[in-house]
């Protein structure tokens, strides 16, 4: 990926800047960069419904990715994304579903690491019948999920706000 084109991270920001339904993504890393916390948020100003699932940091396999996401989180619940954290276990799908057509499946998380330092895979495949059925997976995985509330998000303590910020560092 060295001095070429971050192709994964364009698939990523395209598919949500075309979206007009809804973008639904399963992925265990989920630091996204600025442009993208824009792009959601366009999205959500279009009528899109965004939704991340994501382990939660006692979830984790590293809870110290997780905190570094939580840095976004208030800002990503302001706009309107909707964000669920998995406590059970660490969900390691990386899919991502665009108004139940299209869908990005790979090895490659939400965050810059992934889109431009290493070399991950990602598919764009469209097909109705894929994305119903990783929407289904989605929707599976969700009533057992813990949605974040913008309020309560912004009472979390301050050791839980230090760690976030650090690990985001």
């Amino acid at each position: 990926p060295e001095n070429s084109a971050p192709a994964v991270k364009i698939l990523h920001h395209t598919a949500i800047c075309l979206a007009r339904k809804r973008i639904w993504i399963q992925n265990p890393y989920f630091i996204p960069e600025p442009a993208a916390i824009d792009a959601f948020g366009e999205a959500v100003k279009r009528g899109v419904d965004v939704r991340v699932l994501m382990p939660s940091a006692s979830g984790s396999d590293n809870p110290m990715v997780q905190h570094a996401g939580h840095r976004n989180f208030e800002m990503l619940l302001k706009l309107g994304v909707r964000l669920f954290e998995y406590p059970h276990t660490l969900l390691h799908q990386k899919v991502m579903t665009v108004d139940g057509v299209w869908t990005a499946i790979g090895s490659s998380n939400f965050d810059d690491r992934s889109f431009e330092t290493n070399d991950e895979m990602t598919l764009a495949i469209k097909d109705a019948a894929l994305a119903q059925r990783l929407d289904g997976i989605f929707e599976r995985y969700v009533p057992r999920a813990q949605e974040v509330a913008l309020e309560s998000w912004r009472k979390r303590g301050a050791w839980h706000k230090l760690k976030d910020n650090a690990f985001y560092l």
